[in-house]
């Protein structure tokens, strides 16, 4: 037997020798090939494991023409959304027998190139893709566009994208966010929106506006405040509209960190939430239920998202002709109503 440090020299025909069994047997038992028996397979994954055998899957990509790996570009693993979709994308891909590799943009096109390319020399069958905030064209997508390997995005999506998404119907959840304020008698109400080159954020805020306009309620460009929701820039935007003294009676922000920043600096200076001013986020965050007061926001099923950008990128991937699939799926959504916005 060879030397078992030298782990990445180890192959199905050293296994296959140990074992007194055909290198084919071995590469069946390797896959779960159910025409290997069970005993044998339990022997053979034994063994492999002891030896230190490492699969070439490049090798074994190139021979079978696919990879059984989805490369998955998203812009934080952090954000509660992302983290919730991931989840259940990996459980579906996992149920049709593929892996994920995961790359994170950091919310910069120059990264989010970098990946694309990087995910096409490695094979992958297809893409799943969450664009960045400043993203505002599909072009540095065209290795997988050019070379028909199936391209789903899903929650963002760059403008005038022709392919698959699957995304929220964030026209209506910026609608059902601010009537709802205007509801419990805001008639003041400012906006937090992400940059808009963003389709989510174009859509959440044209919901805002017809909202507006359906409750005979002018729409005032002072109260829409831009920048990328996160902590910190929500957090000196709120500092900014407390300073003025020009408080708005409501709030409507394009996620609920944002949101959370808000409450957190109206706490900080004596404003009382909901009392003074009534405050909605989106996405329904964990950070949601904890914050206090609770905080009323727009449900749209990350977990449930994720499982349905695999099943459409995996229905492509092995097209049939006779399965016809949704080319831009929308999900509904939901107000979740809480302390924040009642009194």
């Amino acid at each position: 037997m060879k030397d078992r440090q030298n782990t990445n020299k180890i192959t199905i025909y050293d296994i296959a020798q140990a074992l007194n069994l055909s290198a084919s047997t071995v590469s069946r038992a390797l896959q779960n090939n159910p025409l290997i028996n069970e005993e044998t397979r339990s022997k053979v994954q034994g063994m492999a494991t002891e030896m230190g055998y490492v699969p070439n899957w490049i090798a074994s990509s190139l021979r079978k023409k696919r990879s059984n790996i989805i490369g998955l570009i998203v812009p934080r693993t952090s954000m509660y959304f992302q983290s919730t979709a991931i989840s259940g994308i990996q459980h579906e891909a996992h149920k049709y027998g593929f892996s994920i590799v995961i790359g994170q943009s950091d919310e910069t096109v120059a990264m989010e190139k970098e990946l694309v390319h990087t995910f096409f020399s490695l094979r992958v069958d297809g893409l799943l893709a969450v664009s960045s905030m400043f993203t505002i064209n599909f072009d540095h997508f065209s290795p997988f566009i050019k070379n028909n390997i199936p391209l789903v995005f899903y929650d963002r999506v760059p403008t005038d994208f022709p392919g698959y998404s699957i995304t929220g119907d964030d026209f209506k959840g910026g609608f059902l966010a601010t009537e709802h304020l205007i509801k419990q008698g805001c008639k003041r109400i400012a906006h937090f929106s992400g940059v808009l080159t963003c389709n989510l954020y174009q859509q959440r805020l044209a919901g805002y506006k017809a909202a507006l306009a359906r409750y005979k309620i002018p729409y005032d460009e002072s109260l829409i405040h831009v920048h990328n929701l996160t902590l910190d820039a929500a957090g000196e935007a709120a500092r900014q509209i407390f300073a003025s003294g020009n408080i708005p009676d409501g709030m409507f922000s394009a996620n609920d960190t944002s949101a959370v920043a808000f409450i957190q600096e109206a706490r900080k200076v004596g404003i009382k939430v909901p009392e003074q001013v009534k405050v909605v986020g989106y996405s329904n965050d964990l950070s949601s239920r904890i914050i206090s007061p609770s905080l009323t926001t727009i449900e749209q099923s990350g977990y449930k998202m994720g499982e349905k950008a695999v099943e459409t990128l995996v229905q492509l991937i092995n097209y049939d002709e006779k399965i016809k699939v949704t080319k831009n799926f929308v999900f509904e959504v939901e107000l979740i109503q809480r302390e924040s916005s009642m009194i």
